[in-house]
């Protein structure tokens, strides 16, 4: 059987994951991501110390929310060594906020 490839960075199969479901718990996003809950506590710490997340208490659990306009500013955000076009960073965050705000990108 072939091995699936990821195409996204586990930062934002993160981000999918919370704009797709707010309530989601650690555990379902690292297992919606494909990661350990360990390496999700790390995303989600670098993710609110970037601004682009906000966690609020609901009872025992966490619900997340995307500050969109961080994110889309893009600071924190790296292409790594490779290039890439920025017309798929700029489609791949349209995207995101559309999953996040349920508007069509």
């Amino acid at each position: 059987m072939a091995k699936s490839w990821g195409f996204l960075t586990n930062h934002a199969h993160v981000l999918i994951q919370i704009a797709r479901d707010p309530r989601s718990t650690v555990r379902e996003i690292a297992n919606a991501a494909g990661i350990t809950e360990r390496a999700t506590h790390s995303v989600l710490g670098d993710l609110r110390e970037g601004g682009i997340v906000h966690a609020t208490r609901d009872g025992r659990n966490n619900v997340y929310s995307i500050d969109i306009q961080t994110l889309i500013k893009g600071e924190r955000w790296s292409a790594s060594d490779m290039e890439i076009p920025q017309s798929l960073i700029d489609a791949t965050l349209r995207g995101l906020a559309g999953v996040a705000t349920g508007i069509p990108a």
